[in-house]
């Protein structure tokens, strides 16, 4: 009797045993963001300074891994391939909703292969020139590229982005003839114009902000219709004279789709308490970010309402899919 009813004590201890184990507290080993942009990139600044208040928080390491190219898609696909579990996640930007309509035959579904996590911040976009272009704003710019039709060159980060479609758009709106310049990210992109390679560029202002502030490139424009606090002498598009031109980029991070809701949870409430922090804070607003936080289904809903609203913007420029 006495060795059943051991047997039996032992078994029910292992029965409960299971689901404590299964639900051990989140996280027990490092996390790691994937990151669609080289070093030096706004979503690789982003992803530093949360990973570096979150690994304080949480007592894991949180590894930055960058993985350029393919448009953001070798990141993505990573990611979507991963293990569910909430330790590997993805730094993305709205060109997760782009590229689902400006790429055919994508492996993975930005609203099916993801399970959002938090979108951090929003970010403007600058158009800034090297500093031989003889234009000082918007309008001389424009004035100047249409006077030399083909010949003044805009570089932007990468395909999908929305520097690249902002030089699209730019060109559409305003009737200018200019020269795309299309790279791998942000940093190489920036080195071009600097050497003069390129005239100018449209990025997200984190990245090309030390440039402007030592005076190798001039800021003559930012995005959406208010000015950035950390440019606030730079007018918008809106205020000279181009109010169509009026978006901004969001980053945020997003999961493997079935990550359990639990581990969202605890990933959404350490970032929101990342960007509450004031020292976080603090060095967000000094990249020019816009700090933002919220619910995972918050971010949902712009990864959603992004892919209508960059597929009316793909077609109504004509911007041929990529295969």
């Amino acid at each position: 009797m006495n060795l059943k009813l051991t047997t039996l004590a032992l078994a029910l201890t292992t029965v409960l045993a299971a689901p404590m184990a299964a639900h051990a507290e989140f996280p027990e080993k490092p996390i790691t963001i994937i990151i669609q942009a080289a070093p030096g990139g706004s979503p690789d600044i982003l992803a530093r300074i949360i990973g570096k208040y979150m690994s304080e928080r949480v007592g894991q390491p949180v590894i930055v891994e960058n993985k350029p190219g393919g448009a953001g898609n070798i990141a993505a696909e990573l990611v979507a391939n991963a293990a569910p579990d909430g330790y590997t996640l993805l730094g993305t930007s709205d060109s997760l909703s782009i590229n689902q309509t400006l790429f055919t035959d994508l492996p993975f579904h930005a609203e099916t292969s993801f399970a959002p996590v938090i979108q951090a911040i929003s970010a403007p976009q600058v158009l800034a020139v090297n500093e031989d272009i003889p234009a000082n704003n918007l309008q001389e710019f424009l004035a100047l590229a249409k006077s030399k039709p083909g010949e003044v060159s805009l570089a932007s980060p990468a395909i999908g982005t929305t520097g690249q479609l902002g030089v699209l758009l730019l060109e559409n709106i305003t009737g200018i003839d200019v020269t795309p310049a299309v790279y791998k990210s942000a940093q190489p992109a920036l080195t071009d114009v600097l050497g003069k390679h390129a005239d100018g560029i449209i990025v997200t202002l984190a990245p090309a902000l030390p440039h402007i502030k030592s005076g190798k490139l001039k800021a003559l424009a930012v995005s959406p219709s208010e000015r950035s606090a950390a440019l606030p002498d730079v007018p918008t598009f809106v205020e000279q004279g181009v109010p169509e031109f009026n978006f901004t980029s969001w980053q945020g991070f997003v999961a493997p789709a079935g990550t359990p809701a639990d581990v969202i949870a605890k990933l959404n409430t350490e970032i929101n308490a990342v960007i509450a922090d004031p020292a976080a804070r603090a060095q967000l607003i000094e990249q020019a970010f816009e700090p933002v936080g919220g619910t995972p289904e918050e971010l949902g809903e712009v990864i959603k309402s992004g892919i209508t609203r960059w597929a009316e913007v793909i077609k109504a420029n004509n911007i041929p899919p990529v295969n």
